[in-house]
């Protein structure tokens, strides 16, 4: 058996056109939407670290 790196996360989008976004900015960049995602999820955190 394998070791999983990092956590599993499910995530719903709230639209569908949503999703279509994602995927649509996701294929233009050759990457994944778990990386554009997890991109975000970073980019906020380090915006929330800079105000405390």
């Amino acid at each position: 058996m394998s070791t999983q790196r990092g956590q599993q996360y499910k995530m719903r989008f709230l639209d569908n056109k949503d999703h279509e976004k994602l995927k649509s900015i996701s294929e233009k960049n050759d990457r994944s939407i778990n990386w554009l995602i997890n991109q975000a999820i970073k980019e906020f955190l380090n915006k929330e670290s800079a105000k405390a």
